[in-house]
């Protein structure tokens, strides 16, 4: 493994729901105590055969009403202190809820369309027999084939338990063929700010009493025409 890839940042959004969090899983270990609170993020430095991988959990914060005066300073604070290479959505196989259906949006919605290129699925299974049933689950659910391809066809499986250490090994590989893809760039304070900078702005025209919670569907129309209109110029 390149020497430069091999201290990675990575990210782990979803339902904790999919993982079964114990002292012998090898990517998040047990489960945060308390409830999710985004402000009080921090990467947990983790060990995949032998090599180096800082791991950011945000499991189920997508379930949590999120403001734009906490929220962008959190993630300017973790992207500024943290090369973070890779965005892993994690799902269960079998099991796509309501709220992993609007993962990738949600995720959209705080790090803008730049994050796409830095993300993939990891389905997680209960049973081995499971393992590879990946591909009959895109087959019939065309709303889990949309998710896989909007992360560029990216994805990967292993067990809820996350403590097959061959598993983990493939899983690191995947990451840093991503980050090679990548050309070794990570996702960069630029691209935040892009995306908070505009988000801002068409909060302010649509401001409400109080705290503004962020207005996702509108949002979501306008910025996507914003990156299409960039990528014109």
């Amino acid at each position: 493994m390149d020497q430069k890839t091999r201290d990675l940042t990575v990210v782990l959004f979803g339902n904790s729901s999919a993982v079964h969090f114990g002292d012998e899983n090898i990517l998040l270990g047990k489960a945060p105590t308390g409830n999710a609170d985004f402000s009080q993020t921090v990467p947990e430095p983790r060990k995949i055969s032998g090599h180096s991988l800082s791991v950011i959990n945000i499991l189920d914060l997508q379930e949590n009403e999120l403001y734009l005066d906490s929220v962008d300073q959190t993630i300017d604070r973790l992207v500024r202190e943290n090369e973070i290479y890779t965005f892993i959505f994690v799902l269960q196989l079998g099991q796509l809820t309501d709220s992993d259906k609007g993962g990738i949006e949600w995720l959209q919605k705080l790090f803008g369309e730049a994050v796409l290129p830095f993300t993939m699925i990891l389905f997680t299974y209960e049973r081995e027999e499971d393992n590879d049933k990946v591909i009959d689950e895109l087959k019939k659910n065309p709303l889990l084939e949309q998710l896989v391809e909007k992360c560029g066809d990216r994805y990967y499986t292993c067990s809820k338990s996350m403590n097959n250490q061959s598993e983990m090994k493939k899983l690191l590989e995947k990451i840093e063929l991503m980050v090679s893809e990548n050309s070794k760039r990570c996702y960069t304070t630029e691209m935040f700010n892009t995306a908070s900078d505009f988000r801002k702005s068409l909060q302010n025209t649509h401001s409400q009493s109080g705290k503004s919670k962020l207005l996702w569907p509108f949002f979501q129309c306008k910025l996507c025409s914003y990156y299409r209109k960039k990528s014109k110029d």
